[in-house]
């Protein structure tokens, strides 16, 4: 038996101030940017390990990329 790739992508949601609710994959260091950059403006930002295949993947992700 071969172990599951280890990866450091985590579930994000982003919370809008209507109450719209957005959940993606990404990985930690795109989140956790994701996140610093939007909370000033009122997106209440959630990040946690409970990520499955099934989220989609944040759009344009690579703009939060090092």
């Amino acid at each position: 038996m071969t172990a599951a790739p280890k990866t450091d992508e985590v579930h994000v949601r982003l919370r809008f101030p209507g109450g719209m609710i957005l959940d993606y994959r990404a990985e930690r260091a795109i989140a956790e940017r994701l996140a610093a950059h939007l909370r000033p403006h009122r997106i209440e930002v959630t990040i946690d390990v409970q990520q499955t295949d099934r989220l989609p993947p944040l759009p344009c992700a690579e703009l939060w990329t090092d």
